[in-house]
């Protein structure tokens, strides 16, 4: 508060800057001699002008509060603005005037007032807070320049009269050299007594900080609005809000490359979810093919628990049969021993045979010493094949017996020599008796001493 209470002071005793300066209002009091009048250039508001400003109504005695008075000698009102709507027109032409009713200023508090014109339609507007309540028709004339501005009352060569008397404070009161649109008027009014709104427009000819310059008359005075503060304020959150927009900008350069990063995630984490779900499928057939696995090992399992008890009676079967094996090679090494014995006698026969050839006394009886008959029981069978299948040596008389003629016999005729024998004698008659006797070397002996072949050559003979 002390820094702001201290820039009225300086701005009271005539040191404010401009800038400084631009923050105050302009009060005027309720006398003919509270004003300021000057002189300024209005070449470039010949064609078209805007004029706008903050108005506060605090004398409410005087018919016609004159806020803006541009007096020319050739016609008293150029421009004539009051504050409550009586006598407001530019170039002299009154008819915004028929507009007073529905001009119902405040008293006490500020109000935005605007009024535009424009020779090329011949149009002027009235604006109060940003909307449009009155338009006229003027005439096709341009606007006379070399005249006097006068604000707080009208020129004393137009009237000295009281009811002119403005009575009120001013604030922001400014000249545009262009005609301002419905927008810019309606934005500059709802943002407030300390927009800036207009400030930067290079039709604002007549400047609000130029005015403050001027001279002024009886107790006119510059005042506080406060804007300063607010305008600093304002200022304040204008910088932060570039540096917000600038960190935003960087936040959302950051959110772009994050959204892109998120993308990405995204697009792997759905490449990743399309993976694990062709993995979820594959690991569903793989379970399905190890519990399969499974059924068939525990089938096999099931089977080699068959087969090792089929196993197992098959090595107890082997066992067994081994058994049986060892009793068997025991039997047949028996038997071959036997066998060995048997061939060692037929050897030993064989020989006393060969050895009986040689001597060239063979008798009848040799041929029992052979193996069809030797050591076995003498049968019918045996009697006839010694004397019923050598009939066919009868027509052999008279013949050579050779080698040749008895291999012969030894490979069509099988019967043993004994059959020879047989044949070439009836003395085997006797023979008969001996069917189911065993042929042993005593019985044989005895043949061989006892009938010593020369009944056969006697047979022979006879």
């Amino acid at each position: 508060m002390f820094p702001l209470f201290l820039v009225v002071i300086l701005c009271v005793v005539g040191h404010c800057t401009a800038s400084e300066r631009y923050f105050n209002a302009l009060h005027f009091g309720t006398s003919n001699s509270d004003y300021v009048s000057f002189n300024p250039d209005m070449s470039a508001f010949q064609e078209s002008l805007s004029v706008c400003a903050w108005i506060k109504r605090i004398y409410t005695s005087s018919s016609y509060p004159t806020v803006l008075n541009y007096y020319h000698r050739s016609y008293n009102g150029e421009v004539l603005i009051t504050a409550n709507g009586h006598y407001t027109y530019v170039l002299s032409d009154s008819d915004l005037d028929n507009y007073k009713s529905r001009f119902t200023t405040p008293t006490g508090r500020w109000f935005h007032l605007c009024m535009t014109w424009a020779k090329s339609t011949t149009t002027s507007k009235l604006y109060l807070d940003g909307v449009l309540v009155g338009t006229d028709t003027t005439s096709s004339r341009s606007l006379y320049t070399g005249g006097q501005l006068w604000l707080g009352r009208t020129s004393s060569s137009y009237s000295s009269s009281s009811n002119f008397v403005f009575g009120g404070e001013v604030f922001n009161l400014n000249m545009f050299s262009e005609v301002l649109s419905d927008t810019e008027i309606k934005k500059a009014a709802q943002e407030g007594l300390c927009s800036r709104r207009l400030q930067d427009l290079e039709s604002r000819v007549l400047k609000w900080e130029y005015i403050l310059s001027q001279s002024k008359s009886g107790s006119v005075r510059e005042t506080d609005t406060g804007c300063e503060k607010t305008v600093e304020v304002n200022r304040n959150l204008t910088s932060l809000l570039n540096e917000t927009t600038v960190k935003l900008g960087d936040t959302e350069k950051e959110l772009e490359i994050v959204s892109e990063a998120l993308n990405d995630t995204e697009h792997t984490l759905n490449s990743t979810l399309k993976e694990l779900a062709g993995t979820q499928v594959k690991l569903g057939t793989t379970e399905e093919t190890l519990n399969s696995t499974l059924e068939e090992l525990a089938g096999t399992q099931a089977k080699l628990g068959t087969t090792e008890e089929t196993l197992n009676a098959t090595l107890k079967e082997l066992q067994t049969t081994e058994e049986l094996l060892e009793t068997e090679i025991a039997q047949h090494n028996e038997t071959a021993e036997e066998l060995e014995t048997c061939s060692d006698k037929l050897f030993d026969t064989r020989s006393k045979l060969s050895a009986a050839r040689k001597f060239e006394n063979i008798s009848r009886w040799d041929v029992l010493y052979t193996e069809p008959y030797y050591n076995r029981v003498f049968t019918d069978d045996l009697y006839n094949q010694l004397t019923t299948s050598w009939t066919m040596l009868r027509k052999l008389v008279g013949v050579n017996i050779t080698d040749g003629v008895v291999s012969h016999f030894q490979k069509y005729h099988v019967e043993s020599m004994c059959d020879v024998l047989g044949e070439l004698s009836t003395g085997w008659e006797m023979l008969r008796q001996f069917v189911g006797v065993g042929m042993t070397d005593g019985l044989v002996d005895h043949f061989i001493e006892a009938h010593d072949g020369s009944e056969c050559e006697n047979n022979t003979e006879s």
